[in-house]
């Protein structure tokens, strides 16, 4: 539900705040006064292209700001799907101007497609632009289920039937070109197996490889430091013994003959250390560190042919052996992905024929009442058809009746609305009526009907009613109104309309009127009641709002 609009430089509104409500809402006014701009503004919300020319005079773009409420477990989920701020109540905007179109949700930044399908969350649009739901003839089997109160549940059942022929196309691409891969990785197991990869060696390679590079310097500098301490060892020790006789004469040098020979024995330690360190280097020489440097090579080769990191080859082994394994084992996984593909398309057929089914039976009762209320509505003799068929789709696994029909969360389905406005003409597609009028009235005939039929959408929408009593008058635009405030009863209704018998049904009433100010003019509104809605009313009965006659008769419309 909108529960306020913003609309900020938009031809003549310059800035205009409006809170909405529930029920129905009733705009009125002067031919001229911009009741079609907020047609135009909430047209902009719902994806409709924008156009320079929309924009005020002298001002750089034109903006339509909203906010949304209810539904917040559709609006939730459609938030999550496109990566957008997950907030409630939802906040639209729309800029136009001479530059590229932008829009937003929840203030971040979004495709004119992401209006155009969130619009279908919250908004049902019907004028004489090109945008309106109605002509989309895709749009028809959602129309109808809406109206129908049918809701389409098969997203788990589609993904399955996509996910096993999604198996079974890779597999049989597999199978195709199963000997030749099998050649592929003979060879490439046989280079792998020559170096036998194994997790974490790559990484210790290199860590090895260091040291190795300086061996001989290693060498070198630990049989120097051996020489060294073998030359000053003994000196060390004969230091020892000249203070071994010293304590001899003087007990208290004791600590000092502790001491060096802590340090002759710490000597010999690390004498021994170094001797093996040389030893140890003196070892390693060039044939190790030749045989070290090829098996690195050997990794960075095979890792160039496999197009892998060199520490992925162990992994790369495994997974091809896998390969290999799995692609010698024969027919057996290929009729095994058949039949999940079988099993899943039947479980999709039965699901979507049983679905089919519920709007076969469903639509003549709503065919039925739909032409009775086009009769009330103006429409005498005009007959609607809801012709239900089956969606085919080349290559489809499931079939029914003998087709290949489309696999998709709506079911198998197609629907297409076609109506005779007059008798004798014959049915035609709804996209060739180019009334706007006509078009509301039919709107206002289904959503009715559903309703009538204890169907419906569940929560509430806005719905958009332009010019929905054109060429209307009479007894037919008393239906009309009271059409429209049946509706106001489960939804949002906005009706723009030239009918005082329509707007008397209200429950809020808006005027719009121009004013001039500065030298520019501007479209402003005022919410209307008691006297004043009394006065409109009689302005749209006669053109002259303080004839008594005209009064009464609105006073009569308002208490009817």
């Amino acid at each position: 539900m909108l529960s306020s609009l913003r609309i900020q430089n938009l031809a003549l509104v310059e800035d205009l705040s409006l809170d909405w409500g529930p029920g129905f809402t009733v705009l009125t006014g002067e031919t001229g006064a911009g009741k079609s701009l907020l047609v135009d503004a909430l047209s902009l919300l719902v994806g409709a292209r924008g156009d320079a020319e929309l924009v005020r005079h002298g001002a750089e773009r034109a903006t339509v700001e909203a906010v949304v409420e209810g539904r917040f477990e559709a609006w939730q989920a459609f938030l999550a799907e496109r990566g957008l701020p997950e907030e409630q109540p939802v906040v639209l905007r729309r800029e136009v101007g001479s530059g590229r179109s932008r829009a937003w949700i929840n203030g971040a930044s979004c495709a004119l497609a992401d209006l155009r399908e969130a619009g279908r969350l919250w908004m049902r649009l019907t004028s004489q632009h090109d945008h309106q739901s109605l002509l989309g003839e895709d749009r028809h089997l959602a129309l109808i289920d809406e109206v129908l109160g049918i809701e389409p549940c098969l997203e788990s059942e589609t993904a399955a039937v996509r996910e096993a022929g999604a198996a079974l196309k890779a597999r049989r691409r597999s199978e195709a070109e199963r000997e030749q891969r099998l050649e592929q990785l003979v060879e490439a197991l046989a280079d792998l197996d020559k170096l036998t990869p194994k997790p974490g060696e790559w990484a210790q390679l290199k860590a090895d490889r260091e040291p190795l590079r300086h061996a001989v310097h290693l060498e070198q500098a630990f049989r120097e430091a051996a020489d060294s301490l073998n030359e000053g060892l003994p000196k060390v020790e004969l230091a020892h013994k000249a203070l071994v006789r010293a304590v001899g004469h003087w007990p208290d040098a004791v600590a000092e003959q502790d001491r060096l020979r802590s340090a002759v024995l710490e000597l010999e330690d690390l004498l021994a250390l170094v001797q093996d360190q040389a030893i140890r280097w003196a070892g390693a020489g060039a044939d190790r560190i030749e045989a070290m440097e090829a098996r690195l090579a050997l990794y960075e080769r095979l890792a160039r042919r496999q197009r892998c990191d060199p520490e992925e080859l162990p992994a790369r082994l495994q997974a091809l052996k896998d390969e290999q394994r799995s692609l010698l084992a024969g027919d057996a996984p290929l009729k095994e992905l058949e039949a999940s593909l079988i099993k899943a398309a039947e479980v999709y057929r039965a699901a979507a024929e049983a679905l089919h089914g519920r709007r076969g039976e469903a639509i003549p009762k709503l065919e039925a009442e739909v032409q009775k209320r086009l009769g009330r509505l103006g429409m005498k003799g005009a007959r609607i058809q809801l012709r239900l068929s089956l969606a085919e789709e080349p290559g489809s696994p499931v079939q029914q009746s003998g087709r290949p029909v489309r696999v998709a969360a709506q079911g198998f389905s197609a629907l297409a609305i076609w109506i005779e406005p007059n008798p004798g003409e014959g049915f035609r597609p709804l996209a060739k009526i180019a009334s706007g009028g006509e078009l509301s009235r039919l709107m206002l005939a289904l959503v009715g009907a559903g309703l009538a039929l204890g169907a419906g959408t569940r929560e509430g929408l806005t719905l958009v009613l332009d010019e929905v009593d054109a060429g209307l008058g009479g007894e037919t635009a008393l239906a009309v109104g009271k059409a429209v405030a049946e509706l106001g009863r489960a939804h949002q209704v906005l009706a723009v309309t030239h009918l005082a018998q329509v707007a008397a049904r209200a429950d809020r009433h808006g005027r719009l009127h121009k004013e001039t100010e500065g030298g520019r003019t501007r479209s402003a509104l005022g919410w209307v009641a008691g006297e004043a809605r009394n006065r409109e009313l009689a302005r749209l009965l006669s053109g002259h709002p303080d004839r008594p006659e005209a009064l009464e008769h609105a006073k009569v419309l308002l208490e009817g």
